[in-house]
């Protein structure tokens, strides 16, 4: 049977182009194609692709936060991108495929090929593609991805004010709303930029921005009265670190 393929790509030329390519080509069949990476999660999960046609520099979401948040294990990836020399240094030091746009037919057939071999050697998700994404996983986010009934939104991670733990989930407060996120609130810590965010209790992490002002409190804990309303308990555990970054000396 063919292997099914998910074109994501925000640009219907490129689309088209990969699917007139992939027409040709017996061993794989279009299940779909995706206009934008919010997009492409749903369909991923509908439609269980086994090859994705990923291109990288997209809105809302980039082909790189696309896989992020797919669960494992992931479909494989064939990355398109056009001028992200960054993203070509990390392709490259973990030998993952590749098509600088725009490519031809042939390279396409060859980036083709690799696929294919990998896909019958059932091997699952190539270690390649898993250390790219570890090495990924050391930048701060930008945005976190939330599930609202069958939709997927991005929450920018500027307009986020403090994340709470609840059970195995995080809620969101943003000025969007609040969101539910399905992610512990340890792992969202290890990807937050430390300028902009602060761990203030074992259950909360605070936007530094948010914080009008901080009043003494009992053993050694402060509370934290928020821009707009609300307040977050400091605990003595973490007050030398948000002082610190908060621009006093405690």
């Amino acid at each position: 049977m063919p292997e099914r393929v998910l074109v994501v790509d925000d640009e219907a030329p490129a689309r088209a182009k990969v699917k007139r390519f992939l027409a040709r080509d017996p061993r794989f069949e279009l299940c779909g194609e995706a206009r934008d990476g919010l997009e492409a999660l749903g369909m991923v999960r509908d439609l269980d692709p086994a090859l994705l046609v990923l291109d990288i520099q997209m809105p809302g979401l980039t082909g790189f936060e696309v896989l992020e948040q797919l669960e494992t294990p992931r479909p494989q990836a064939l990355f398109a991108t056009a001028f992200d020399q960054h993203a070509l240094a990390a392709f490259e030091a973990h030998a993952v495929d590749y098509l600088l746009k725009p490519f031809d037919e042939p390279r396409f057939r060859s980036a083709l090929d690799r696929a294919w071999a990998l896909l019958q050697a059932g091997k699952g998700e190539p270690a390649s593609v898993k250390a790219l994404l570890a090495g990924l996983s050391r930048r701060p986010l930008e945005r976190l991805v939330v599930k609202v009934e069958d939709r997927w939104i991005p929450i920018p991670l500027r307009s986020v004010r403090r994340l709470s733990a609840e059970g195995k989930q995080v809620r969101v407060h943003a000025d969007q709303g609040e969101h539910l996120l399905r992610r512990s609130l340890q792992e969202l810590e290890s990807r937050l930029d430390p300028r902009r965010f602060v761990r203030v209790h074992r259950s909360e992490i605070v936007a530094l921005e948010a914080v009008d002002h901080l009043e003494p409190w009992d053993h050694g804990d402060a509370l934290l009265v928020l821009k707009g309303g609300g307040h977050l308990v400091l605990s003595r555990t973490y007050r030398k670190a948000f002082l610190e970054k908060w621009g006093m000396e405690g």
